[in-house]
C-alpha cells in the first residue's frame, strides 16, 4: 500500500492510497494534474462537489493502473471527511483499518 498526501487545492488535504503491483513513478504528476484540471472546471463548494472529486479521481486511477487492487481517496474539506473506496479498501476491514491508521499517523507527524 502507498499513501500520498496532496495539498495542491488551496491547502485542502487529499490522501490517495493505492494497493497495486504497478510502478507508481508518475503517480504524483498524474494526481496533481487531475486535481488542477478538476479545480479549473468549477469551484468546490458543496459536499457533493467533494464527493464528485473523490469518486472521479478514484475512477481515473483504476483506469490508469491496470493491476490496481484497491484505491482510496480521502479528503478533509472544512469540518468534514469525504472518502471514495474501491476494491480491497471497500471489501476488507483490515485494509480500511490500516489505511485510516496511516492517515492518522500522517496527520500527526
Amino acid at each position: 500500500m502507498v499513501v500520498r498526501k496532496y495539498t495542491c487545492m488551496k491547502g485542502l488535504p487529499i490522501f490517495v492510497a493505492i494497493i497495486t503491483d504497478d510502478a507508481l513513478t508518475d503517480l504524483d504528476e498524474f494526481a496533481v494534474s487531475f486535481l488542477h484540471k478538476f479545480q479549473e472546471e468549477g469551484e468546490l463548494e458543496t459536499i457533493q462537489d467533494f464527493r464528485n472529486l473523490a469518486g472521479a479521481l478514484t475512477e481515473e486511477i483504476t483506469k490508469k493502473y491496470p493491476r490496481v487492487e484497491g484505491v482510496a481517496v480521502v479528503l478533509f474539506p472544512d469540518k468534514a471527511a469525504v472518502c471514495s473506496l474501491w476494491g480491497d479498501f471497500m471489501n476488507h476491514a483490515m485494509c480500511r483499518k490500516e489505511l485510516y491508521d496511516v492517515i492518522q499517523i500522517m496527520t500527526n507527524v
